[in-house]
């Protein structure tokens, strides 16, 4: 219990696809995202070390996601699903790189930092989405 320092936000509020049609809710789709890289991909590769996580404390959290999203306003059940489908995907994902990672291969490359402290404006996802 010793004060450090601030520390960085790490929930920005666009999690779980939030931006996107339900069409395109994928686990490999192309995300923006801006803590430190621009797209998961690379921002993954900052983990030095997985040990601490235990991915099986996740089986199940698409029940739990179910229960959140009940009666809400704003994720129906068809979104709900998607949703559930792609967290999976994802966790799947994350599974995999774990089990195939050679921390020391990687080097980080930082020509995919982020540079620009801006907020979502829906404008560059929108462009992704349609190609641009």
């Amino acid at each position: 219990m010793e004060w450090i320092g601030p520390a960085p936000i790490y929930d920005s509020g666009s999690s779980l696809w939030f931006a996107k049609p339900q069409a395109l809710i994928r686990a490999d789709g192309k995300l923006t995202c801006k803590p430190f890289k621009q797209d998961h991909n690379e921002q993954i590769k900052l983990v030095t070390s997985f040990d601490w996580l235990d991915l099986s404390a996740l089986q199940g959290i698409e029940e739990e996601v179910r229960a959140i999203f009940n009666g809400s306003l704003f994720v129906d059940e068809a979104r709900c699903e998607a949703i559930c489908r792609a967290l999976q995907q994802r966790i799947n994902m994350l599974a995999e790189i774990i089990r195939a990672r050679n921390p020391q291969s990687w080097v980080d490359d930082q020509s995919t930092d982020v540079h620009e402290n801006i907020a979502y404006s829906g404008l560059q996802e929108a462009d992704d989405d349609m190609g641009r």
